[in-house]
């Protein structure tokens, strides 16, 4: 038994490391590609940019060691089937029952490992990604002006833009506010241009409009319409870079212990509004972290039905059942948000739900003897 449970070993371990690289890599490519956005045309520094890019690793694994492990459960299982291993080992007096509680230690083993990322490790670096990308971003103006972002990174105005093109902007938004931050300029032009001259972001606006509101003004706003206007925005170089932590960004530990301050503060009969995203975030980082547990169920099962040992169609399949098991996820998450569901039960329903598909076809479709 030990010389067979090192041979199947030895094969799993091989085959999920070469899915483990091969996944993470695809993932890596669109991650590289903005890496790559913000040397070539955004000016970031190239060290900076690939700090952001060391914090992205880490945070993809939680994905793609799960995916890798069902890989290699199907394809290790489907080669066992279909070149009679399993018979062999069968025939020589090893139950099926004993090989698959090998790989349950295996996946027990391996979501213990995922927890234990997920509730310290990969949180870190989520928080660290966001905090390097806007320190970085805060040290360079223009990489910050983003379409579709409102930037407040100026003295009493906000600027937004739904176009850029190196220097160039289009439908270009600047909001000038009050020490209440109410807005009592508007401007706005079709097209323009922008230099940044040590603190002052020198702005060159073309066909576009002011207004201008007056509290004392009964009349309404007062418009200026301009073919050619020249604004000057000070940088606030001296703003506080302040990230604050998002339910992902917390440990497990500090989870808990923000859903506790929460439930401590609102009124017994008032428990279902705590924020979903602090309760769902909880049990889905636990749930999710067992998903290697459930898909040595899944995997069983579903290899006793295909029989197939070509990497491509068990990667597909691996595909596809990871797609349905996250899309269950995203169920959980709307459900909790409407109160359909409690968290707990709503985040498990992926795991409840794998779980109890793969025992039904693993006992439908086993040989046992």
């Amino acid at each position: 038994m030990r010389i067979l449970r090192t041979y199947i070993l030895k094969e799993f371990l091989t085959v999920f490391t070469f899915s483990f690289l091969i996944i993470n890599i695809f993932f890596l490519g669109g991650s590289l590609y903005k890496i790559s956005d913000m040397i070539i045309r955004k000016g970031i520094p190239v060290l900076s940019a690939f700090k952001i890019f060391y914090f992205i690793v880490p945070r993809i694994s939680e994905y793609t060691i799960p995916l890798a492990f069902l890989f290699a459960i199907l394809l290790t299982i489907g080669r066992l089937i279909v070149d009679n291993e399993l018979v062999a080992i069968q025939s020589s007096g090893v139950s099926l029952i004993k090989i698959f509680s090998m790989f349950l230690l295996i996946g027990l083993i391996f979501s213990l490992f995922l927890l234990f990322l997920k509730s310290k490790v990969i949180p870190d670096t989520h928080f660290r990604y966001h905090t390097q990308l806007k320190t970085t971003y805060s040290k360079n103006l223009p990489a910050l002006i983003e379409p579709g972002v409102f930037l407040d990174d100026f003295k009493d105005h906000i600027l937004y833009v739904t176009d850029k093109n190196n220097q160039n902007l289009k439908n270009i938004y600047i909001y000038k506010t009050n020490k209440e931050e109410d807005i009592t300029e508007i401007t706005f032009a079709k097209r323009g241009k922008f230099v940044v001259d040590k603190n002052i972001l020198k702005v060159k606006l073309e066909q576009g409009f002011r207004d201008m509101t007056n509290a004392s003004n009964a009349t309404g706003p007062y418009r200026l319409n301009f073919k050619r206007f020249f604004m000057d925005l000070p940088i606030q170089k001296d703003k506080e870079t302040i990230i604050k932590k998002k339910p992902k960004d917390m440990r497990l530990e500090e989870l808990q212990k923000k859903i506790n301050t929460l439930r401590k503060k609102i009124p017994d009969n008032n428990k279902a509004e705590i924020p979903f995203e602090f309760l769902s975030e909880f049990h889905r980082r636990i749930s999710f972290s067992f998903a290697p547990l459930a898909f040595v169920i899944l995997g069983f099962g579903v290899s006793m039905i295909i029989k197939h040992r070509e990497k491509s169609i068990n990667f597909i399949v691996a595909a596809l059942t990871a797609g349905i098991y996250y899309l269950f996820f995203l169920l959980g998450e709307t459900l909790t948000q409407y109160h359909i569901l409690p968290p707990l039960l709503a985040m498990w329903l992926p795991n409840i739900v794998v779980t109890l598909a793969g025992i039904f076809l693993f006992y439908k479709y086993a040989n046992f003897r």
